[in-house]
C-alpha cells in the first residue's frame, strides 16, 4: 500500500483469466464488487488507508466464464498510535501467527526501530520525537501452486503528534544571582511523577512528587549542597497510562 491507494496482487495469475475485486471498508463487513480486470495487479484509488483498514477478496473468472470461489481475504495494514505505543491490524486475520512485522522510522534512508516481531503492537523508546513518522513492514510466506512465496506488505504512515515528554536541565547554579538558581523540570502530558535525587555517594538528598516542586540546592539538613554531579531517577505515568523511567545527571555549579 502506498499513499492514498491500496494495491491488490494475484500471486498465481494465469493467462486468459479475469479477476473480480471485492472490497469491504473498515467500518463495514459487507463486501462489494468494485472492479473487474485482466491484470494481476489492481490499484484501488478510492480509499483512505490512513483512516482504517480495507479488506479484499478476489473471484477468478476463466476463459469459459466460470467463476471461482472467493479467495481468502487480505486487508491493508492500518497503523495507529496512542502515545509511544503503535498498534496495527493483521493483513491476513486467519494467519496472524505466520506473519512477522518490522517498524521503521521514515527517514532518508528509513531507519528500523524494531527487529522482526510477531506482535501487532510495539512501544517506541523515549527517544521518539513529535513529527517522527513510522511505517510497518509485514512479511509472510504462503504456498502458491505448491511452492513457498514470500511477500512484503506495507502499512499506512503514522506521525507522532502529541507525545508525552520530560525535560530535565543538566546543570544549574544556585548562587542567588536570580539566574538559573533553581533546578526546574518540565513535563508534558504526564499525570503522575516521582523524582529522587542522589549525591555521588548514593545518598538520597531530594524528592518530589510533582515537577513543580523545584530544587534550590539546599540539603535536607538546611545546608547548601556542594558543587558536584548529582544523579536523578524519575518514575512517571503519562496520560496514555504508559510508565516512564528516566535517569540522568545534573551538575550543581555555583
Amino acid at each position: 500500500m502506498e499513499g492514498s491507494l491500496a494495491t491488490v496482487k494475484v500471486l498465481d495469475a494465469q493467462p486468459d483469466e479475469r479477476y473480480h475485486i471485492f472490497r469491504a471498508s473498515f467500518s463495514s463487513t459487507t463486501f462489494e464488487e468494485i472492479a473487474t480486470t485482466s491484470s494481476p495487479q489492481f490499484s484501488d484509488t478510492n480509499v483512505d488507508p490512513s483512516a482504517g483498514s480495507y479488506c479484499y477478496y478476489i473471484k477468478t473468472e476463466n476463459s469459459c466464464g466460470q467463476m471461482s470461489e472467493p479467495s481468502s481475504s487480505a486487508c491493508t495494514i492500518h497503523l495507529k498510535g496512542r502515545g509511544r505505543t503503535l498498534q496495527w491490524n493483521s493483513p491476513f486475520p486467519t494467519q496472524s501467527g505466520a506473519i512477522q512485522y518490522k517498524v521503521s522510522k521514515i527517514d532518508a534512508p528509513p531507519v528500523d526501530v524494531s527487529n522482526w516481531i510477531n506482535s501487532e503492537r510495539f512501544t517506541l523508546t523515549q527517544q521518539a520525537q513529535p513529527n517522527d513518522t513510522y511505517r510497518v513492514t509485514a512479511t509472510i510466506t504462503i504456498q502458491v501452486n505448491g511452492q513457498p512465496v514470500t511477500t512484503e506488505l506495507y502499512s499506512s504512515l503514522y506521525e507522532l503528534i502529541d507525545l508525552p515528554a520530560i525535560y530535565v536541565p543538566d546543570a544549574f547554579s544556585p548562587n542567588n544571582d536570580n539566574i538559573n538558581d533553581t533546578w526546574v523540570i518540565t513535563t508534558y502530558l504526564i499525570q503522575t511523577f516521582r523524582l529522587q535525587l542522589f549525591d555521588r555517594s548514593g545518598v538520597e538528598i531530594f524528592t518530589a512528587d510533582t515537577p513543580t516542586n523545584t530544587w534550590n540546592g539546599i540539603l535536607p539538613d538546611g545546608t547548601p549542597a556542594t558543587n558536584q554531579v548529582y544523579t536523578y531517577l524519575i518514575n512517571a505515568t503519562d496520560f496514555f497510562n504508559e510508565n516512564w523511567q528516566q535517569t540522568g545527571k545534573v551538575l550543581l555549579l555555583k
